[in-house]
Order: C-alpha cells, then structure tokens, then sequence
C-alpha cells in the first residue's frame, strides 16, 4: 500500500477514537436517574423582620435564617448544584448528585449581595440570581438593587449565576409575542454588555406568568431552561422549557423546606 494511503488510514483511525473519546466522555452520564431536582426561591433580605407585610411575608427574609437554611440542606447530605451543573448532568456530561438542591433568588435586590453572598462564600456553595435589568443600580421605593459592579464581582467568584427575570417585570401572559421576545433579548445583551458572554441563558417568568406562544418564542430565541411553576422537578422527566421552583418564605427553617421536598 502507498504510504501516503497509510498514513491517510492511520489519520482516520486517530480521529474516530477521538471522536469516539469525546462521545463517550461527554455523554457517559446519560442514564436519567429518578431524583428529585428541588430549585428553592428567596427574594429580599431585611435585618429585621416587620410586624406587618402586604405580601405576607413571601418575599421577604432574614440572612440568619437563610444560613440556618443551608447549614440544615449541607448537615442532611444535600449537593447544593448551580444551573449550569444541572445543564452539563441534563446531557451526560456529568453525573447528578444523588439528593441535588438549587438555590435562587428573584429580582436582583442589593441585600443579596450585602448579606448572602459572605455566606454563599463561607460555605463555598453557588446559587443564582435572576435580575430585572432595568432595575440594576437603581433605588426604587426605599429598596436599594444590585449594581453591575456587584453583579460582576459575584460572577467571577465562580459561585453566583446571573441570569434573567426580564428587563421591565410585566406580565408575559398579557403581552404580544413580539414584545416579550425583545424584552427578553434586551436584557441579556445589557447582561453581556456588563458581564461578558453568557453561554447559559436561564429565564425566570415574572410571577409565574407565560403561555404556550411564550414558551415557543423563548426557545427560538436562545434560552436554555425556561422558569415559571411551582413545584418539585424529577431529573428523569426534567424539562428545560418547564423548571419548577418552590419559594421560601419569611423565617421558613431547613427542616420545613426539607419536609416539602421530600
């Protein structure tokens, strides 16, 4: 045989194994494990909690109860995982934790960074923030929220997520298709603008609210998971497009939170 012919075949067979490497390595976790993907909802952080709340107390919380909260998941065998974790398990690139747990907070409050992120660094765990861009660096009716300083310091820790919940807060359910398709654009480019590339694109519906045509447009337009329900996932049925979460609210301990998810 020609030697140049050989040296062809030998170049050939290099590439299938490598290719057939990668395949394996790459999607080697893929067998759907039946466990239960819990994604836990905080909003706002006080120091003090108020005698009275008009959303009573659902979205408010107190930073030694969210410690608590985390000491109970880690002391009761719990894998606090972030949304790019679960995306690389949801391939096969890697294996889910057997009792997995994701922690999220909604809207971009200031206080996340003030007080809950010394404690994501004290217990080295990761969660994500979901922000409403038009809110960033503003002050709206006494509540101070995230600058793009803080967001970015919290991202290049490696432990903060920063992803969407919109740019404007509306109701997605009551807007044309149009609408929403570019609200949810303009906020991740002013993301990328001031956090750089973001090859995981995670959307948190305000309230809760979409419709068929939302969900269709949001995954024609480069959106990874899609959040907007409440309750428990299963990883062996996970569905990107329908990521459920539960919220805590004021003062909830480890063990309640616990006893809701198992």
């Amino acid at each position: 045989m020609h030697i140049k012919n050989k040296v062809i075949i030998f170049l050939i067979i290099i590439c299938v194994v490598l290719i057939e490497g990668f395949i394996f390595n790459r999607y080697k976790y893929n067998e759907r494990a039946d466990i239960k993907v819990p994604v836990l909802l905080y909003h706002n952080f006080v120091t003090e909690v108020p005698d009275s709340d008009p959303d009573n107390f659902n979205y408010i919380n107190i930073p030694e109860s969210f410690e608590e909260n985390i000491k109970t998941f880690l002391e009761n065998g719990y894998t606090i995982i972030s949304m790019k974790e679960l995306a690389d398990a949801d391939i096969g690139k890697t294996k889910i934790p057997s009792k997995p747990l994701i922690i999220t907070f909604d809207d971009g409050y200031y206080s996340n960074y003030e007080y809950i992120y010394p404690i994501l660094k004290k217990y080295n765990i990761k969660a994500s923030i979901f922000i409403v861009t038009d809110k960033i660096c503003q002050e709206i009716d006494g509540i101070k929220y995230l600058g793009w300083e803080e967001c970015l310091e919290m991202q290049n820790s490696g432990l903060v997520e920063i992803f969407s919940h919109s740019k404007k807060h509306l109701f997605y359910n009551k807007l044309p298709v149009r609408e929403i398709r570019d609200d949810v654009k303009e906020s991740y480019k002013l993301i990328e603008e001031h956090l750089g590339k973001q090859e995981l694109k995670v959307f948190a519906y305000p309230y809760g609210a979409y419709t068929k045509e939302t969900v269709r447009t949001l995954q024609n337009n480069g959106i990874d998971f899609q959040i907007y329900d409440i309750g428990i996932n299963n990883f062996k049925t996970l569905d990107r497009d329908f990521i459920k979460r539960i919220n805590i609210h004021c003062e909830m301990t480890g063990q309640e939170i616990i006893e809701e998810i198992l």
